[in-house]
């Protein structure tokens, strides 16, 4: 799985499907830090948000580079739809954490901070942005042309959902109280932004929970992917 991983990130490459959102990415990135001194944290969650985008747009063009035809060869050739699955999600994962590397030091070896990051900063932050690009590139999952064929239209949503779940706090304060529950169905990027604004001021116990809910709604969606994915496969 792992050589098939690699595979499809160098088939991914040589097709600079990726310069867009990537560029895109670190010029978001690259703004931010127009001025200095910055604060830790708050710059943080700002680029925990950049990465969840990112990595949504990262994924979709990655799912959507190869062919029909490819992936029923990956498939033979790894010995079923399970496995190739999997070594898609690894795939996946490499740039969430090399974007994760990139936002977390850069800052850091610019000295774009009004102070130096303490380890258990250092650690919140990359636990918070592992999760985001999870959360961003899971969701890409279930745009990608093998599911929704009208391409115009899985971006539109994909682009609807990714705001709605940024903004999903916000949104929630302008529904009646009994609809607001409602803010739970979209990825908990809102709370893990505050967490990362405000961890400092925050219970641990209440840090982490948080985290670890994005970590299992990114689960869960990949899990939900690759169940579909394998009953669509046993009806083909």
């Amino acid at each position: 799985m792992i050589a098939l991983s690699r595979f499809l990130l160098r088939s991914y490459t040589r097709k600079h499907a990726y310069f867009a959102p990537l560029a895109a990415t670190l010029i978001a990135m690259f703004l931010l830090y127009t001025y200095k001194p910055n604060p830790v944290m708050d710059s943080y969650a700002v680029t925990s948000v950049f990465l969840f985008v990112g990595s949504a747009w990262l994924a979709l063009t990655f799912l959507n580079h190869g062919s029909p035809q490819q992936e029923q060869l990956h498939i033979t050739h790894i010995g079923g739809m399970k496995r190739y699955l999997f070594s898609q999600i690894m795939a996946l994962l490499v740039p969430v954490a090399m974007c994760t590397a990139i936002f977390m030091l850069y800052p850091i070896a610019a000295q774009m901070f009004d102070r130096p990051v303490r380890i258990g900063e250092f650690l919140l932050a990359v636990c918070g942005h592992l999760v985001m690009g999870g959360l961003g590139a899971s969701l890409a999952l279930f745009f990608q042309s093998a599911w929704m064929p009208n391409g115009s239209r899985a971006v539109a949503l994909l682009l609807a959902l990714v705001i709605a779940s940024i903004g999903a706090k916000s949104i929630a304060g302008l529904l009646p109280e009994q609809l607001r529950w409602l803010r739970w169905i979209f990825p908990p990027v809102s709370p893990i932004m505050d967490v990362l604004l405000n961890g400092g001021a925050e219970p641990s116990h209440k840090v982490w929970l948080t985290l670890g809910y994005g970590l299992v709604y990114a689960l869960l969606l990949g899990l939900v992917y690759m169940l579909v994915s394998l009953r669509r496969d046993a009806r083909t």
